[in-house]
């Protein structure tokens, strides 16, 4: 399935997504927040945005539903946890839930919450078939994970980091909904200086986004990280969930 990323340039670092059918041109816009962004994306690539896919319910993921909506006539997913808080939704997706876009690209719905109680990411290949992608929205990042301050829980999401390590194909790259990866590198650094692949990654950071594989972040993500003598050394000898919500503190705080 093809995937145009782009940033957005605003304050938030949002990166927009399209997904869509090369036989068809329709097209999924997930998150949309720069909706000027997204209809000029589709509109240079002679796309028509038929879904709107919200992973959350926060205002920055689901709040200008309605603006893309009235523009393009597109349908609405999202979580089937977000009920009531995500206005006007079309169908509710659920795990195991499979979006098919155009003539058979597809996403599928896995749940993942912690970054909020409803969260889902959603999973689909590239157009060769040959690496799978994870649309991440807020709950996994370049070099770190999704806070839980506003709606979240801590051990939920220690608990969803743990199950993606283990069932996500190390090839799975990742696709969050910001560019956070630069200033996450960088709290690497400072907790674990002698990390060469997080300084690596550091110093050919540009303006467009790069986006990382699960097998990359077990080199520079602190948060998938727990065991190494650095990271223990710098967190305390405590059990690994203790340790994961310690780290997610000290970032909060950075």
């Amino acid at each position: 399935m093809p995937l145009l990323a782009t940033a957005t340039g605003n304050a938030f670092a949002h990166i927009a997504y399209l997904a869509w059918c090369p036989d068809t041109g329709e097209a999924a816009a997930i998150d949309p927040y720069s909706i000027d962004l997204v209809l000029e994306m589709a509109r240079a690539n002679r796309l028509t945005v038929t879904r709107i896919i919200n992973t959350h319910e926060h205002w920055d993921h689901a709040g200008r539903n309605a603006q893309l909506r009235d523009a393009t006539g597109a349908e609405i997913l999202a979580p089937k946890a977000a009920a009531g808080v995500i206005e006007t939704v079309d169908r509710m997706l659920v795990d195991g839930d499979e979006i098919v876009i155009g003539t058979g690209c597809r996403l599928r719905v896995i749940e993942m919450p912690g970054h909020t109680m409803t969260h889902i990411g959603l999973l689909g290949e590239n157009e060769d078939g040959d690496e799978p992608f994870l649309l991440c929205g807020d709950t996994l990042f370049g070099a770190g994970v999704g806070n839980v301050g506003y709606g979240g829980h801590g051990p939920t999401l220690f608990a969803t980091v743990e199950r993606l390590r283990r069932m996500l194909d190390p090839r799975t790259r990742l696709y969050p909904g910001h560019d956070y990866l630069a200033r996450n590198l960088a709290f690497t650094l400072r907790h674990e200086p002698g990390n060469r692949a997080a300084r690596a990654l550091l110093d050919t950071a540009g303006p467009t986004p790069r986006f990382t594989t699960m097998a990359e972040e077990e080199d520079i993500n602190l948060f998938f990280r727990l065991d190494r003598p650095a990271v223990r050394a710098a967190f305390g000898e405590t059990e690994r969930e203790a340790r994961f919500l310690v780290i997610r503190r000290a970032r909060d705080l950075w």
